[in-house]
């Protein structure tokens, strides 16, 4: 039987805190027991705060992919044209569920290290007349990148265009807000920066996303994929569409109340500050960053270019194998042209992140790759001199 990992530092899911854990053991409950009931609208309110947002907010009941697929299933009708920003793999996908549901496909795409410029989503819109939504993936995970979401809404909303925001790995990591953010369907997960385990779609929904979801002609109903199932069934009765997932609900509901009580805002700052660190410590180590700017790195992962002469399988392999230390590799078409540090949830700390930086020195020199042991570590813990004060 194959060992366990010492960390898993991957790009999703992440290792859960001994609290979450602990909270997500907890006796499975009747989902229509009183107190079952009071767990799930009291995690309905917390995610309200993590999400800073006075929007709907609905739980369904699978990993994050759902939620992406519900918001095409629920808003699209045939012939809707649909702006699709592409700047990674999550992007690209995303047209496979329009035009499963009908919509016409108008894509920007921009090189996977790039992100999306908002002034050419305008002209897009400007020269694409009749567009109706738009679909954007704020943080691309594969890609260590993020797309500048906040600007990308303004512009939607000036063309009364609908948007969809795939923020799975964004929640957490970023400062967001589904108002000021223009977000009409904002689509995250716990297992990423919230540190949580997989197996919840999480949404904030608009008032004008539901008006569009009611107003089409045959409204989605009766399926999984309904989001109206869950207003008229959770929302507005107290009730479930079908068995909600116990016992990952209650893992939900701690990691949202850790998160609160840490704080967003200190969440972000965390994130970004071990972010900052890992992109100093791969630089420090000779190699390559992924992402093509520090403007658009995410926070949520770091991206370095496969050293030449170096395969993932060597890499990844041998740092999994002999020092214990779970990494991403590349995703899809990017399979082999990049690794991913990952620092989320509580893995977003300089410990885990010096850990991480260390072996994957131990094992670039056990390839045979020109380094200094420390360098990277060492940059790392450089930038991290104010630590106690901003995270």
């Amino acid at each position: 039987m194959k060992a366990w990992p010492q960390m898993t530092l991957a790009g999703g899911p992440v290792q859960l805190t001994d609290r979450t854990l602990r909270d997500q053991s907890r006796p499975v409950l009747y989902h229509y027991d009183p107190a079952f009931i009071e767990i799930f609208s009291h995690t309905c309110d917390l995610l309200k705060q993590v999400y800073r947002t006075e929007y709907d907010v609905v739980i369904m009941q699978a990993e994050a992919i759902l939620g992406l697929e519900a918001a095409a299933a629920c808003l699209l009708s045939p012939g809707d044209k649909v702006l699709n920003l592409v700047s990674g793999v999550f992007g690209k996908w995303f047209e496979l569920f329009i035009e499963k549901y009908g919509g016409e496909t108008i894509e920007l795409a921009v090189p996977y290290n790039e992100a999306i410029d908002p002034d050419a989503v305008r002209k897009a819109l400007e020269d694409n007349p009749g567009i109706k939504f738009l679909s954007v993936v704020h943080s691309e995970t594969p890609s260590a990148t993020v797309n500048p979401v906040e600007a990308i809404g303004a512009v939607a909303k000036e063309f009364g265009v609908l948007t969809m925001v795939d923020t799975v790995s964004g929640l957490g990591g970023e400062l967001l807000s589904p108002e000021d953010w223009g977000m009409d369907i904002a689509v995250a997960g716990p297992q990423k920066c919230l540190g949580g385990p997989p197996g919840l779609s999480m949404l904030s929904v608009s008032p004008r996303a539901w008006e569009v979801m009611e107003s089409k002609k045959s409204p989605l109903r009766g399926s999984f994929l309904s989001i109206l199932d869950w207003r008229d069934t959770w929302m507005e009765k107290k009730t479930f569409p079908y068995t909600p997932s116990v016992t990952n609900i209650y893992a939900l509901e701690s990691v949202l109340e850790q998160a609160l009580e840490e704080g967003m805002e200190a969440m972000a700052v965390r994130h970004r500050a071990i972010a900052k660190a890992a992109r100093r410590g791969v630089s420090a180590m000779g190699l390559e960053l992924w992402a093509a700017s520090e403007e658009i790195a995410a926070s949520c992962v770091t991206g370095a270019v496969m050293p030449k002469g170096i395969d993932d399988e060597q890499l990844r392999g041998r740092l999994r194998d002999r020092y214990g230390v779970m990494i991403s590799g590349g995703y899809g078409e990017l399979a082999g042209k990049l690794f991913r540090l990952g620092h989320m949830g509580m893995a977003a700390h300089p410990t885990y992140l010096c850990a991480q930086l260390a072996m994957v020195e131990r094992t670039l020199a056990d390839l045979g790759v020109s380094i200094t042991l420390g360098q990277g570590v060492g940059a790392a813990l450089a930038s991290l001199e104010n630590w106690g004060e901003s995270a």
